[in-house]
């Protein structure tokens, strides 16, 4: 889930629609990574 999308507004809303895109459930262990993200416009 890439970041700064409107209506997610903070890191656990984030997490939370990842988990349900993914299929993960919310008591289940994951390990998270940061990554940058750039956007191009034509």
């Amino acid at each position: 889930l890439l970041p700064n999308l409107d209506g997610v507004d903070t890191v656990e809303k984030q997490v939370e629609i990842a988990r349900q895109k993914a299929g993960i459930s919310p008591d289940e262990k994951v390990d998270l990574f940061r990554f940058t993200v750039t956007r191009y416009r034509e």
